[in-house]
């Protein structure tokens, strides 16, 4: 119960987060402030919420990707949004990788534990004289 309580906090914690970026956000705006900073707030109140760090690294990757743009002059689009990606994705490889590889030790424990608690297949076959 007290572990519901403390994500509870942290979910609402993002849901005030979000509330107060939203109302501050000015898509019109072309300030690093409105283009860079308040969306990385949205997406820490996302991760508050959600608590899905790989939900929240696929949509960053996506947004800073389709915002890309490496020939602009704006360093913004040409520099800031194709970093975002690049440390998204790298995020998003450490995550799977992690995942990948502690379900591999998950099931080859569970193999050899298997194959611990059956009888040897040499001991079932008969002797010979």
């Amino acid at each position: 119960m007290n572990q519901l309580r403390e994500h509870l906090r942290w979910r609402l914690a993002g849901i005030l987060l979000l509330g107060v970026a939203v109302v501050a956000y000015e898509p019109s705006a072309g300030d690093p402030l409105n283009r860079l900073v308040i969306p990385l707030i949205m997406a820490t109140a996302t991760w508050l919420m959600v608590q899905n760090l790989a939900a929240v690294a696929m949509g960053a990757f996506l947004l800073a990707a389709i915002h890309s743009n490496p020939s602009s002059a704006d360093w913004i689009d040409a520099w800031a949004y194709p970093g975002l990606a690049t440390l998204a994705a790298a995020m998003l490889v450490v995550i799977f990788a992690r995942r990948f590889r502690r379900r591999i030790e998950e099931t080859r424990e569970a193999r050899w534990s298997t194959r611990r608690s059956q009888p040897s297949q040499t001991s079932s076959l008969p002797e010979r004289d």
